[in-house]
């Protein structure tokens, strides 16, 4: 946040270089999507915004420098950077922006699968899905998750899987669950239609 707000107060500045070994950081900082880090992006946005208007020519180009380079500030920077540590109690802990969302994240997975254990939790009608070695798939952020990651190019069958997963679709045993005056059974010969 500091050097833009110094780049930006620089007379006649048109162009800002940001170099970095983070090009999802760089992004990070101008999505003012709901994020962790959201509050963030809003005073670096509300900072260029301003920059942005007051001339045309105005433009921000980052560069990709791995730091394995130790390229000269921008080695200084990413030593510095890695080495910070914030103490709180008595233990000393990253405090980067991408470790503090990992952690947040994986709390709130493995606080997920705990509490999704509990079948009434869960609801007796949701479909444990398996891999092909038949462990069950367990929920995850990375890679838009186990189930958008393969569904998730069609709304149509993402909807529908939604369905089939949370039992919550125009079939017998819903109708039943919830009373509603349609048929319950099967075109298989079964008493109740299930998922």
């Amino acid at each position: 946040m500091a050097p833009q707000r110094l780049a930006v107060k620089q007379a006649n500045c048109q162009h800002i270089m940001g170099f970095t070994d983070s090009m999802g950081s760089a992004h990070r900082a101008v999505d003012l999507s709901m994020h962790l880090g959201q509050a963030f992006s809003l005073s670096v946005c509300c900072v260029l915004q301003e920059w942005f208007e007051a001339d045309d020519l105005c433009h921000i180009t980052f560069v990709y420098v791995p730091s394995t380079l130790c390229w000269d500030i921008h080695g200084e920077a990413h030593k510095y950077i890695i080495e910070l540590k914030v103490r709180v109690g008595c233990c000393k802990m990253d405090n980067s922006i991408d470790t503090l969302c990992s952690r947040a994240t994986h709390s709130v997975l493995d606080s997920w699968s705990s509490t999704f254990q509990d079948p009434t939790y869960q609801g007796s009608e949701f479909l444990e899905l398996q891999r092909p070695d038949g462990r069950p798939i367990q929920p995850s952020y990375l890679n838009r998750g186990p189930w958008l990651s393969y569904f998730g190019h069609s709304i149509t069958e993402f909807a529908r899987i939604c369905q089939c997963i949370t039992g919550h679709a125009p079939i017998g045993a819903y109708y039943c669950c919830f009373k509603i005056n349609e048929p319950h059974d099967c075109t298989c010969g079964a008493a109740t239609q299930s998922h």
